[in-house]
């Protein structure tokens, strides 16, 4: 049978429709959690200038290059840029005590971290050092000295720093599965989400059922005031909070113009953050108020409020061990060379 010309164009035409819109919808359809996560792979904070020198002894098997590797690629996770801060180095040696970050600097500036984790132990150092360098982007030496280094508000920003923690090691795992430093520390990637997961599942993290944070605040804010390392307390903030950064990582970078006021050590919760909001540039005022919001802190003046680059007063060079109640277990047994 012959089929008319004019049949087999349509025909051919249908056929095209088809073939188009297949293509059309597998080009456009919603990526992947994986292939987000390539699109996020996070820059090089080596490359863009930090310097991490891991020294000294008691490291147990990991060597330090080994370390540096590691907490180079936590490093990674926060910084999408540079702080000019963060030109100085940030020296890291081994504590048998507690993780901690001095107040005081080194002879050439260099920020002094110290961190208990050991052996090849990489969920621990990623956990320790994320909460310290968190520390360090939230200017947390500013306006403390010798003879005060009490913050009211400290809890706040030790919340923030279980927070980084918990994040970089979900958000290193997903890298790690994608780009590890060696191939062969791929398989290290389900460890580093386990470790975050196994402290998120913790029932103390978790709110009373029918209570809001805003109202479960007001019931312990006066008690972490007083005492900011009550890490059951901490944690629960830290879990909720834990969702806006894992939405918007770019965010790491408003704790950049955190403690900057003067007054912010003494200050209520309510003007401690006004203060933050006040000296964060435009681009994180939104992420600023999403965390107001979450917190129940309402009335805050929204006209910007700047503090002068050289009112904050810089401690001075002074040991503080800061007591961590909790440096979080040893991690898997499973241990990685390169």
């Amino acid at each position: 049978m012959n089929i008319p010309l004019s049949l087999k164009w349509l025909s051919v035409m249908r056929l095209s429709i088809v073939i188009a819109s297949i293509l059309s919808s597998l080009l456009l359809a919603p990526a992947s959690h994986a292939d987000e996560a390539k699109a996020r792979k996070p820059l090089s904070s080596k490359k863009m200038g930090l310097t991490i020198r891991v020294e000294g002894e008691g490291w147990g098997r990991a060597d330090r290059e080994e370390i540096e590797t590691v907490l180079y690629s936590a490093a990674d996770e926060l910084l999408d840029r540079l702080p000019a801060k963060l030109t100085a180095p940030i020296v890291v040696t081994h504590v048998e005590g507690n993780p901690v970050t001095e107040f005081g600097k080194g002879p050439e500036g260099e920020y002094l971290v110290h961190l208990s984790a050991k052996d090849r132990r990489w969920s621990q150092f990623v956990y320790q050092f994320a909460h310290e360098l968190c520390h360090i982007m939230s200017n947390y030496e500013a306006n403390v000295s010798v003879e005060n280094t009490t913050k009211y508000n400290q809890w706040f920003e030790e919340t923030l720093c279980e927070t980084a923690s918990l994040y970089t090691l979900k958000s290193m795992a997903v890298t790690w599965e994608n780009s590890a430093p060696y191939p062969n520390w791929k398989g290290y990637a389900p460890a580093l989400s386990d470790y975050a997961e196994q402290f998120a599942r913790e029932e103390h993290r978790h709110l009373p059922s029918g209570t809001t944070l805003a109202d479960w605040l007001r019931e312990n804010e006066d008690k972490l005031r007083n005492d900011p390392y009550l890490r059951d307390k901490n944690e629960v903030v830290a879990n909720l909070l834990l969702p806006l950064f894992e939405k918007n990582p770019e965010e790491w970078a408003a704790l950049h113009y955190l403690n900057l006021d003067p007054a912010d050590a003494r200050d209520s919760l309510k003007q401690y953050l006004q203060h933050w909001y006040g000296n964060a540039p435009a681009e994180h005022k939104k992420f600023i108020l999403d965390i107001l919001a979450l917190l129940g802190v309402e009335g805050i003046d929204l006209a910007p409020i700047q503090v002068a680059a050289g009112e904050a007063a810089r401690a001075e060079t002074v040991a503080v061990a800061v007591p961590r109640a909790q440096a979080g277990p040893h991690g898997p047994a499973t241990e990685w060379k390169k």
